[in-house]
């Protein structure tokens, strides 16, 4: 008897744990969740704009799932891992991520980290969309790559013509982050001003740099008109500061998207940013109905202000969850070209129209600080 209660013990352990995935009869069970993968920056050098990158999808999720979820009453389930802001750190996420079955992938966030994960989604046949904004990232063809930033291809060529146009710009330099990004940057800005007869002159530098005062003397040395830097959150603010400290306040300085983002001109005084240009694919315009709307959410749910990555990420999600229902499946190949089909999405900050390459956002703004840390647009 003994024997027989143990067996059937057994047995009905073994139903009991097989029914939460296909019923003990035999049925499939209805899965309720579709994963959704976020490489994110949960530590290292970019941990602040992983937070906000983190609560803008966590917002959206929950917005998402309490609105009805997608296909007919799925929830969407984040499986986050961090990535430490680092191109190692990336694939070791994104291995683990892909490990858990996911539909599709929101992050990596930078230009390295993409690169350094390109064909880990092209092999695993899972799309991802990420802010980065290197030029380069385009260069492998690669079909699951969707990009929510526009490419910094454009960006230099814009910050030129602003320069240009509002300060008689003749001589440009500029500093430039040596990984992927500021590369592609650096590279793409220099290709422009030599079609457009503009001298150009740069200076690079090393993430985590704490002193970048020698190539700020040799741009001034060199007598440039306008400086722009292609910079990460730490050394985007840094380079401000050391700009003022080395007495070059009068010199117009246009610094990149990450200067434009709370966590990055916090470091900064006020009196060091006037008169200094953000480029940007975000602006906060509370005259916008849909952008006003989102800011307060975001607000109430946080208790923080918006920035880019907030933005950026939360117009990621809401793409990844319409992707979904337009491909009627979790299937990732089928989302893929759900994502790859996107014409007319209403994004917080504008249509997006997927092109043959996977970009989609072609918002662009030259943003000016003033004396109070506040920013309108210059163009």
């Amino acid at each position: 008897m003994r024997k027989m209660k143990k067996a059937l013990g057994v047995m009905l352990s073994i139903c009991l744990g097989v029914s939460t995935l296909t019923g003990c009869g035999g049925a499939s069970a209805k899965e309720d969740t579709i994963k959704i993968g976020v490489s994110n920056m949960v530590t290292g050098p970019l941990a602040a704009g992983g937070i906000r990158m983190k609560q803008a999808i966590t917002l959206a999720f929950e917005e998402i799932n309490e609105s009805g979820g997608v296909l007919d009453g799925k929830k969407l389930k984040m499986v986050l891992v961090d990535d430490t802001g680092t191109p190692t750190g990336a694939i070791n996420a994104v291995n683990k991520i892909l490990g858990e079955q996911v539909a599709a992938v929101i992050g990596p966030h930078t230009s390295p980290m993409s690169s350094a994960t390109q064909e880990l989604f092209r092999k695993s046949g899972v799309p991802f969309v990420t802010a980065a904004t290197s030029p380069k990232l385009l260069e492998s063809n690669n079909p699951y790559f969707f990009r929510i930033s526009v490419s910094d291809g454009a960006v230099g060529p814009a910050m030129v013509d602003f320069a240009k146009e509002k300060f008689g710009a003749k001589k440009i330099a500029a500093l430039y982050d040596t990984d992927d990004y500021g590369l592609a940057a650096d590279n793409a800005t220099k290709v422009y001003c030599g079609e457009n007869g503009v001298e150009y002159y740069s200076e690079g530098f090393t993430t985590g740099d704490k002193d970048l005062t020698s190539q700020l003397s040799k741009l001034k040395n060199w007598g440039a008109d306008v400086v722009f830097d292609f910079s990460h959150d730490a050394e985007a603010a840094l380079i401000v500061r050391q700009l003022d400290e080395l007495g070059m306040g009068d010199i117009p300085h246009i610094g990149p998207n990450a200067l434009a983002q709370s966590q990055t001109y916090d470091l900064c005084d006020a009196k060091q940013l006037q008169g200094t240009y953000a480029s940007t694919d975000f602006y906060a315009d509370e005259t916008n109905e849909e952008m006003k709307k989102f800011l307060d959410k975001f607000k109430e749910r946080w208790d923080v202000d918006v920035e880019r990555y907030a933005a950026m990420y939360y117009t990621a999600a809401y793409l990844v969850a319409d992707a979904i229902n337009r491909a009627g499946s979790d299937d990732p190949e089928k989302i893929r070209q759900a994502l790859s089909e996107t014409s007319d999405f209403q994004a917080i900050f504008g249509n997006l129209n997927c092109s043959e390459q996977g970009e989609l956002n072609t918002n662009l703004y030259i943003l000016e600080f003033d004396g109070e840390k506040g920013m309108s647009i210059a163009q």
